[in-house]
């Protein structure tokens, strides 16, 4: 580890590179290493090494004192793994005094379950995480007769190991335990193997209890069969949260000492000398035990695999033949080391150190490496798959967590496992022909809000991860979130994609999931702009300015809407059924692509920075009647970075500092929440080093004050090197200067270029706030591309009435009943002897033909004009609002408009002409109604003769219904004074 003061580390050579990679998930091991010694600190000093640093019980204990909604539990586990490894060996833990096992590991247990092969880091579901298969526990007891006392499935607590804390020891890669039955078990493990030693005590039995049916959730089915010194068998389980889809993995377990004697036990039956068992649907109904000389030493090597026996015996032997305990523990070590040495910090203190890297540690225990070693893969369709060769494949992804920054840091860490990823997930879409949003190994699953996957593979790909079939992703995200929404998985989707929100009354977190898909669609979009695709770039920016419907104008607020207008009575403290694990108040800072255009929404800098300032008082304040934030929970991720928006870096910098003193710390409970997979530490992770991706879908990078005075990424497998030096930033917090390549610059934030391709950053710090990035021109980008685009398309060819939709009653207009009325695509509409024609919409079926107004700006060319009139309806209507003519010299004038229900009969609001009159409605469903429909012309209001009109703005809001405006037209024939609509 090289200091401050030292000159940079020279960037390793490829070859290096490529290496650290393949022994990262390929698991390789070199015979005889022993672990490296590290910077060898006392627990006062600084600079304890990156390695050493690691504290994998952080995260593991439930802090029942806290109330936030979400669990104060981190969820980790102290067991053995390798970086996005297949196998997580670990204990997991049950708690006697009431029986609590919460489904993993938690500090407060005084009892083991055993050991199991697989984990799954940070989720909720509380009881229900999934994993733990095969778990195996050392037994001392007598066998009378040869058999176990008493058949697990009957009574598995028997066979619980008692442990104190002060026995154990946790390492990356390595976990031991000395147990109260007098066994030291000690774990560690390669990409696919999971090797264990248990050294049994002299004076009693040495068995080992393979409970192949003791998985964490349901069980479906189970067998296990012992030959000579081999065990192995396979299980079906239930996956993350026991609900949706069921896995099977296979295990094969070989030993270093000859097995005595073994037995099974099938149900409530032991069977001594018995080679084989199978389970049905009972927990711990089917395992085999083993019994060894009296105080053996015994090692074993399990291979796993989720295509067969044979491939977990196949993993198990590539990886660990020939190899001791001791060498396989060292090269775990060293793979960890490599890793963690992606991201190298200089400076801070050692609980700050602590903190950086355990977290850093978490944020690379997922995604899975999912193929056996030849290639082998069962993909999410069932069948058998090879992967390409020198690639792997990818499982296990909390979509609504990581895309919010662990995919990024993953990108920026290791751009070769970021394309395998992307590869991962493109053939996911492929064999599934959609996009699920939380799939577990390899079943598709939906969970939370959001097609968060298509947004992990934006933001992958914007940070150089592009080794994968880009297109075919592409093509895969177009064509299933395209409608008639048939092939996508999001809820509610065929209301978001035609009227651009979801109704407040489906419930079901409707107005955050509005949200949530215009991030998607963001991504969606900025992935075919970087591949040139200008059309779907087009569609997709439309739609990412979804988020503007759910914006109250009168309000100041992102609140839930109804058909007939917003909810003003919702209480945005409350978690409600509106927002996902989040109040309105979190999720009001919720839009990272256009956060200009939110805070102009908000009522500017100086409303904004006021509410926002508010907010931040309290960080983690969980959903209760709260108006404060929750940076615990997904949703407040990017919520600091906003201060960057306002031009106030200094005050993100407060905010992060703030968390990470107040809410993280080094004991047991030191995570404030679920990691959830790694997202809560990747957030962690960002927030100390200074920069941040705060717009997902892209690599650009917001900078703040480091905790640490030089921050260096060597990304494997590539020459991108990124150094941030701060000296001083322990006793300087806030950031005076910045040069970027030696250049200096004011901007708070760097381009995706340099996220790509590397480079320094300099940063002079200051013990108080500055002129930094408080300049207009300093502020991060906002992309309002879409913003001003027809939103909505109302109008369908027969028979397709599913392709559009008007109303959030999935009703539409029909395209040849419009043309036969005389509303074809182009047509001139004359609005009686006013003067104005009207233009229908010329566009193509499936294309947005009007707008649903939120602020459009709409070009009207300069000339000069006596009135202004607009074509259109409402839905669930009236519907009212003020739009905003503006004169070239830069005057502006209020508008009202005023639109009636399209079925009104001859109830005619506003001075409303109807000119286009149709008889039947589409229906998404099929078929039609036999409503007659109205497409309304607004009485002229006079402008200004002598000013010319640049544009006219759409209203900002409107009441009641949903207002559609097809076109706008100007007259210049003489408009009376009071020829005002409304």
């Amino acid at each position: 580890m090289w200091r401050a003061t030292e000159s940079p580390a020279p960037t390793p050579p490829p070859g290096r590179r490529r290496l650290l990679t393949a022994a990262l998930v390929l698991g390789s091991l070199v015979a005889g290493l022993v672990p490296a010694s590290g910077a060898a600190a006392s627990p006062d000093r600084s600079d304890v090494a990156a390695f050493d640093a690691v504290d994998p019980f952080i995260g593991t204990r439930l802090d029942t004192s806290r109330n936030k909604g979400n669990s104060a539990y981190g969820n980790t586990y102290p067991g053995a793994t390798v970086p996005f490894g297949m196998v997580q060996s670990s204990p997991t833990t049950y708690r006697s005094s009431d029986g609590d096992q919460k489904g993993g590991y938690e500090y407060t247990a005084d009892r083991l379950r055993g050991f199991g092969m697989t984990r799954l880091s940070g989720t909720g579901c509380e009881g229900r995480f999934s994993g733990f298969d095969f778990p195996v526990l050392p037994y001392t007891g007598a066998l009378p007769g040869g058999a176990l006392p008493t058949a697990p499935a009957d009574r598995i607590t028997d066979y619980h190991l008692g442990f104190d804390h002060a026995d154990e020891k946790a390492d990356p890669g390595y976990y031991s335990v000395g147990l109260a039955n007098g066994v030291d078990a000690e774990l560690t493990a390669t990409t696919r193997t999971a090797v264990s030693r248990f050294d049994f005590p002299s004076d009693g039995g040495a068995t080992l209890l393979f409970d192949v049916a003791g998985s964490n959730n349901r069980v479906f089915g189970s067998e296990v069969t012992v030959e000579g010194d081999t065990v192995s068998g396979w299980v079906e389980a239930a996956s993350v949260c026991d609900e949706g889809g069921r896995y099977r993995a296979y295990f094969s377990t070989t030993f270093d000492r000859p097995v005595r004697s073994h037995g099974t036990w099938q149900g409530s039956e032991v069977h001594p000398g018995a080679d084989t068992a199978s389970g049905g649907t009972t927990k711990h109904g089917a395992g085999a035990y083993l019994v060894f000389d009296r105080g053996v030493r015994v090692t074993a090597k399990t291979g796993l695999s989720y295509v067969s026996v044979e491939g977990a015996a196949r993993n198990a032997a590539a990886e660990t033949r020939g190899r001791s305990f001791d060498a396989v523990r060292a090269q775990s070590a060293r793979v960890w080391r490599d890793a963690l040495g992606t991201l190298r910090v200089d400076g801070g203190s050692r609980e700050q150190r602590v903190k950086f890297y355990t977290a850093l540690y978490h944020a690379l225990l997922h995604p899975n490496v999912f193929d056996d070693v030849n290639g082998d893969y069962r993909g999410y369709d069932g069948r058998l798959h090879q992967v390409e060769r020198g690639r792997h494949h990818y499982v296990t992804y909390a979509g609504w967590d990581i895309y919010r920054s662990q995919a990024q840091l993953v990108a920026l860490l290791f751009p070769k496992v970021g394309s395998d990823i992307n590869q991962s997930l493109t053939d996911m879409a492929r064999q599934t022909g959609t996009w699920p949003n939380w799939p577990h190994l390899n079943q598709s699953q939906q969970k939370m809000s959001g097609d968060s996957l298509q947004s992990v593979v934006a933001s992958l790909d914007a940070f150089g991860s592009t080794d994968y079939d880009r297109r075919a992703a592409l093509e895969s995200m177009r064509s299933t979130q395209t409608l008639p929404a048939d092939a996508t998985l999001r809820r509610h989707a065929y209301q978001y994609a035609t009227v651009g929100f979801v109704e407040s009354r489906k419930g079901d977190s409707a107005t955050s999931k509005t949200l949530e898909y215009a991030v998607d669609d963001f991504g969606i979009a900025q992935l075919a702009k970087r591949l040139g695709d200008e059309e779907t770039y087009d569609r997709f920016m439309v739609r990412a300015q979804s988020w503007r419907h759910v914006f109250d104008d009168a309000g100041g607020h992102i609140r839930p809407r109804e058909r007939t207008g917003f909810d003003r009575d919702f209480d945005l403290g409350e978690r409600g059924n509106q927002f996902e694990q989040a109040t309105g108040y979190q999720y009001g800072w919720m839009v990272p692509h256009n956060v200009g255009a939110l805070i102009e929404k908000r009522g500017g800098t100086e409303a904004a920075l006021r509410d926002l300032d508010e907010h931040t008082r309290e960080l983690d304040a969980g959903v209760y009647g709260t108006k404060g934030a929750y940076l615990s929970n997904q949703p407040s991720f990017t919520m600091p970075f906003v201060y960057h928006w306002l031009g106030r870096p200094d005050r993100t910098g407060e905010v992060l500092r703030r968390a990470a003193d107040e809410m993280y710390g080094t004991t047991p409970s030191g995570l404030p929440g679920n990691d959830d997979l790694g997202s809560l530490s990747s957030w962690y992770v960002w927030a100390n080093i200074g920069l941040f991706p705060a717009i997902p879908g892209t690599a650009d990078l917001m900078v703040s004050s480091p905790v640490f005075e030089r921050v260096v990424v060597d990304s494997a497998d590539s020459r991108r090197r990124i150094t941030l030096d701060a000296p001083g930033a322990g006793r300087a917090p806030y950031v005076a200067a910045l040069r970027v390549d030696g250049r200096a610059t004011s901007k708070s934030w760097v381009s995706a270029d340099f996220s790509r391709e590397g480079g320094r950053l300099d940063l002079r710090m200051a013990p108080r706030p500055g002129a930094w990035g408080t300049g207009a021109r300093d502020l991060p980008p906002s992309y309002a591309d879409g913003t001003d685009a027809r939103n909505n398309i109302g109008v369908t060819p027969d028979g397709h009435g599913n392709l559009g939709s008007l109303d959030l009653s999935d009703n539409s207009l029909s395209r040849e009943r419009l043309a036969e009325a005389g509303a074809a695509p182009g047509a001139k509409l004359p609005l009686g002897d006013t003067g104005v024609v009207f233009t229908w919409p010329d566009t193509g079926p499936g294309e947005p033909d009007n707008w649903i107004p939120h602020g459009q700006r709409v070009p009207l060319g300069g000339r000069q004009a006596t009135g202004i009139s607009f074509l259109g309806l409402a839905t669930n209507g009236p519907s009212q609002g003020t739009a905003v003519v503006e004169y070239t010299d830069g005057s502006t004038q209020s508008v009202p408009v005023g639109l009636t229900d399209w079925t009104p009969g001859t109830d005619h609001r506003f001075g409303n002409e109807p000119l286009v009159v149709t008889t039947g409605r589409n229906r998404a469903a099929g078929g039609s109604d036999t409503a007659q429909t109205k497409v309304f012309g607004t009485r002229p209001v006079a402008l200004d003769p002598a000013k010319r009109v640049a544009a006219v703005v759409l209203p900002r809001g409107t009441d009641r219904g949903v207002m559609h405006v097809f076109d706008v037209a100007l007259t210049d024939r003489p408009v009376a004074a009071d020829g005002q609509d409304g």
